[in-house]
């Protein structure tokens, strides 16, 4: 188990996101049901069976996550190095310090319980769990930097 770590807009406040994100998604259910409906009528005519392969490779699932306001940075889990999360905006540990003096006054940088952290203390544990040899590798991902960067989307 470890800690995921985001950028979030300090205009935001996840309460107000959460209820739109549950308000869509409602939406995107309900109209995920009809086209389920819709498609098991076509099957049916079509006498397809409507439990078959075909239908759960046409279906469909709820769109996930209230934190599409966050910017994932990292997770940190115990005995292993940090796992940094590469995306347009960092890709280096040097990119994500430059990105967040730039953008420091517009976001928070939280943990996963929406708590406040520094980010510099989180820049110095990072370093720290990175040269500690006794942590493990994730394989295959190691930056030029000597940190570990996945662009695949992680928690």
């Amino acid at each position: 188990m470890g800690t995921n770590y985001y950028f979030r807009k300090k205009t935001v406040d996840p309460k107000r996101i959460e209820a739109l994100v549950d308000s869509l998604n409602d939406d995107f259910n309900a109209l995920i049901a009809k086209y389920n409906r819709k498609l098991r009528k076509l099957l049916s005519e079509m006498e397809i069976d409507s439990s078959s392969e075909f239908n759960e490779r046409h279906s469909f699932v709820s769109p996930v996550g209230y934190k599409e306001y966050s910017i994932h940075v990292g997770k940190l889990s115990g005995g292993w190095k940090p796992l940094m999360q590469a995306n347009e905006y960092f890709n280096s540990v040097e990119t994500l310090k430059q990105w967040y003096e730039q953008n420091k006054d517009n976001y928070n940088f939280i943990d996963e319980d929406d708590e406040v952290k520094l980010f510099e203390e989180y820049i110095s544990e990072i370093a720290r769990r990175n040269s500690d040899a006794t942590r493990k590798d994730h394989p295959g991902i190691r930056g030029a930097d000597g940190y570990d960067w996945e662009y695949r989307e992680f928690s």
